[in-house]
């Protein structure tokens, strides 16, 4: 009985922890992330995106692009990603599988809830530099045909929520 009894408990702390999500620091801005959910949904369709990417030397977002930004920047360069995402992959991606439609619309359904969240945040400044890097995501988007695009994109989420997650305040 015992046994049961902390089963359950230990079960109930578990849930309770990861309903709760993250609370990320960026900057002066700080907000409340679901990143195991994100990483969840993307895990169920990163397989499939990783085998439509036809453009494996093209890195939209690179690792060193994120990493380098001033902890004042990466409010900004979180709201330009966002944008990113929310305006012109999902926006462009199409699937015939039905899964990856849901699992799509359910991650930029939560981006847009992030990019509202940001919203009330009034210390997201954005200098010339970030603006630059977002510009060159942009680009090299634009450089691929609309649904390659929109796929090695998706692909790429890994390392957006790799970036969200050195936020995580301990």
């Amino acid at each position: 009985m015992k046994t049961s009894l902390l089963l359950v408990c230990t079960l109930l702390v578990c849930l309770y922890g990861s309903a709760l999500g993250r609370r990320l620091h960026l900057g002066a801005c700080a907000l409340t992330v679901h990143t195991h959910e994100l990483r969840h949904h993307f895990h169920q369709i990163r397989h499939n995106m990783l085998t439509e990417d036809n453009q494996k030397g093209v890195r939209l977002l690179r690792g060193d692009m994120m990493k380098n930004l001033q902890a004042t920047e990466s409010c900004c360069f979180l709201r330009q990603v966002l944008r990113f995402y929310i305006e012109k992959v999902f926006n462009t991606y199409t699937s015939s599988h039905s899964l990856h439609r849901r699992t799509t619309s359910v991650l930029a359904n939560s981006f847009l809830s992030i990019s509202k969240d940001l919203q009330a945040c009034t210390h997201c400044q954005c200098n010339a530099e970030t603006m630059e890097k977002s510009d060159a995501i942009q680009a090299n988007y634009n450089k691929l045909e609309p649904a390659a695009a929109s796929a090695k994109a998706i692909g790429e989420l890994d390392s957006v929520l790799e970036w969200l997650e050195s936020f995580r305040s301990n």
